[in-house]
């Protein structure tokens, strides 16, 4: 499938008036999996949240391609673990005033590694099981009080210090998913299940609705 199939058919409606635009440029494959936000830009996608839509289909289309035999529920906290505690010994060696640039880029990267592990807590089957719900509503709180405090960070008190005792604490939870949780099914990794349509012609009977987290309904 070519790009220009891609971006209006996978992705979002707002992606139509694109269209051109990469057609134009002979924008392919391995140019999109490289793709950065300045050249989007070039090519005339100026509204950061439509990069954001495009950028975040890459990562699903690569972790689709390269992690989908070995990801699961531990490998996930393994990554926020290993973030989190990054960006806490950052934060512990930093100017305690204020947030530098390299830290607020460390800080995005341990709530980009939060989304994957709520996308996971947040379907079956550890969806509606207690001690995971209160996981996911803990972590979902911790990373917005991450975010939140970023954000403010001229009009926080002791902003560095705050963030660093969130990403501790995210630091704890992922460490409890890796050594303390027995349930097998945090080693379970995603399976794959393909459908053959024989008459793309004609109608399902019933709607494929795309969400949040490349999750369809």
């Amino acid at each position: 499938m070519r790009v220009i199939e891609i971006l209006p058919a996978r992705l979002d409606n707002s992606m139509y008036h694109y269209v051109q635009s990469f057609t134009n440029n002979e924008v392919g494959g391995k140019q999109l999996l490289n793709i950065r936000p300045y050249e989007l830009e070039q090519l005339g996608m100026l509204s950061i949240g439509h990069q954001e839509i495009v950028l975040e289909a890459v990562e699903y289309l690569k972790n689709f391609n390269y992690n989908l035999d070995k990801e699961n529920l531990q490998f996930l906290a393994l990554h926020v673990a290993s973030a989190s505690q990054s960006l806490s010994k950052q934060l512990k060696y930093s100017d305690q005033t204020k947030l530098e640039t390299q830290i607020l880029k460390d800080i995005t990267r341990t709530v980009a590694a939060l989304k994957p592990l709520i996308g996971w807590l947040d379907r079956v089957p550890f969806r509606g099981q207690k001690q995971f719900d209160e996981l996911r509503t803990r972590i979902m709180q911790l990373g917005l009080e991450m975010a939140t405090m970023a954000m403010r960070d001229r009009f926080s008190v002791k902003p560095v210090e705050s963030i660093c005792s969130t990403a501790d604490k995210l630091g704890k939870i992922a460490d409890y998913i890796i050594q303390d949780i027995s349930d097998p099914m945090v080693l379970q990794p995603a399976s794959l299940e393909l459908v053959t349509l024989k008459k793309r012609e004609s109608d399902l009977g019933f709607l494929i609705m795309p969400s949040l987290n490349g999750i369809h309904r």
